[in-house]
């Protein structure tokens, strides 16, 4: 018995590996023009978590995301493994940013990890892990100064 080829597409629609692949169409170049395409992603509720803030709510998220967005001149994510059950995805990836003001404006790389937790594809958790200092502190004029030296005392 062949399986119908419409019920099959229909069930892939909320499934975690659909979700993934949309995640990483969304994330891969963003600014406050693709905040639609993200938008999509999230349900209502969605609570986003990440070192510097808790969010709870798509409104707060999408509010969240324009402004970083605005004062960054690019932001992009490479995705490396994506590791998921039915309805959790963990990602690991390498951001790409830059910022006028950190390291005169010269792209900052990043790693990190998110894990997404969805229901009928779309994502109502999503923690993002990746280090703070190596995207702010250490780019810092002063402070990063401080902490790059701080890093070198450590790994004497």
């Amino acid at each position: 018995m062949q399986s119908n080829p419409v019920l099959k597409s229909a069930s892939n629609l909320s499934s975690a590996e659909y979700t993934a692949d949309r995640v990483r169409a969304a994330y891969k170049v963003l600014g406050t023009d693709d905040l639609g395409a993200l938008e999509s992603l999230y349900t209502e509720d969605v609570h986003f978590e990440d070192p510097a803030h808790a969010l709870q709510g798509r409104n707060a998220l999408m509010a969240y995301f324009k402004s970083m967005f605005k004062n960054l001149e690019s932001c992009s994510f490479k995705f490396h493994q994506t590791i998921e059950s039915d309805t959790d995805i963990f990602m690991s990836w390498t951001m790409f940013i830059s910022h006028p003001k950190l390291r005169k404006g010269a792209t900052i790389r990043v790693e990190g990890g998110s894990h997404l937790k969805t229901r009928h594809g779309k994502i109502f958790y999503h923690r993002d892990y990746f280090d703070m200092g190596a995207m702010l502190y250490e780019n810092l004029p002063l402070l990063g100064l401080v902490v790059r030296k701080i890093k070198q005392r450590l790994g004497q």
